[in-house]
C-alpha cells in the first residue's frame, strides 16, 4: 500500500469519526441543557412550595389565635352565666356567632390552601386539606359550644358534650398541623426524582 492509498483510508475512515464525535457532542450538548433546565425548575419549585408551605402555616396559626380568643370569650361568658352576672334570655348571643376576626382569617386560610393546593405533591395537598378540614371543625365546635351556652342550663355541667366537643376539635387540629408539617418537611428534604 502506498502512501496515497493510506492517506484516502485515514480520510474515509476520520471523516464518519469526526462526524460521529460531532453529533454526539451535539446530543451531550443539548441534554446537558436540558438537564440543567430541569434542574432550574426543581429547584424553583421547590422555592415556591416552601414559601407556600410557611404561608399556609402562618395563616393557619394566625386563625387558631382568634379561635383560641373566642374560645376565651365563651369560657368568660360561661363563667358569667354560671354566676348569674349573665341574663341569658337578655344577652346579645349574635356577634359570638359570627366574630370578624374569625371570620376573616378563615377566608385567609382558604385562599392560603388554593394556593398551595396548586403546586402538589398529593401527600402535601391532602395534608393542608385535613388541616383546613380539622379548623373547619374547631369553628363548628365553637358554635356548638356557644348554642350549649345560650340554650343552657346554667351552670353548664363540666362534662357537657359540647365542651368536650371543642377540646378534641382543638386537638385534632393540633395533630392535622403537625402532618402537615411532617409532610411538607419530607417533601422538600427529599431529593426530586
Amino acid at each position: 500500500m502506498d502512501q496515497g492509498q493510506a492517506a484516502i483510508w485515514a480520510a474515509a475512515i476520520g471523516v464518519p469519526g469526526v462526524l460521529l464525535s460531532g453529533v454526539l457532542s451535539y446530543r451531550a450538548g443539548r441534554r446537558q441543557v436540558r438537564d440543567q433546565g430541569a434542574n432550574e425548575h426543581l429547584q424553583w419549585l421547590r422555592q415556591q412550595r416552601q414559601e407556600r408551605y410557611v404561608g399556609f402555616l402562618q395563616t393557619v396559626d394566625l386563625c387558631l389565635k382568634a379561635l383560641e380568643g373566642h374560645s376565651g370569650d365563651l369560657a368568660s361568658l360561661s363563667d358569667q352565666l354560671d354566676s348569674s352576672d349573665v341574663d341569658a334570655a337578655t344577652y346579645d348571643f349574635a356577634p359570638l356567632y359570627i366574630p370578624r376576626d374569625v371570620l376573616r382569617s378563615i377566608e385567609e386560610l382558604a385562599k392560603s390552601r388554593d394556593s398551595l393546593l396548586m403546586l402538589g405533591p398529593d401527600e402535601v395537598d391532602d395534608r393542608a386539606q385535613a388541616l383546613f378540614t380539622a379548623v373547619l371543625n374547631y369553628w363548628s365546635a365553637h358554635g356548638d359550644a356557644l348554642r350549649a351556652l345560650q340554650l343552657g342550663p346554667w351552670p353548664l355541667p363540666d362534662d357537657e358534650p359540647a365542651w368536650t366537643a371543642l377540646a378534641d376539635a382543638d386537638d385534632e387540629t393540633v395533630a392535622r398541623r403537625r402532618e402537615f408539617i411532617a409532610a411538607a418537611r419530607e417533601n422538600l428534604t427529599t431529593p426530586p426524582k
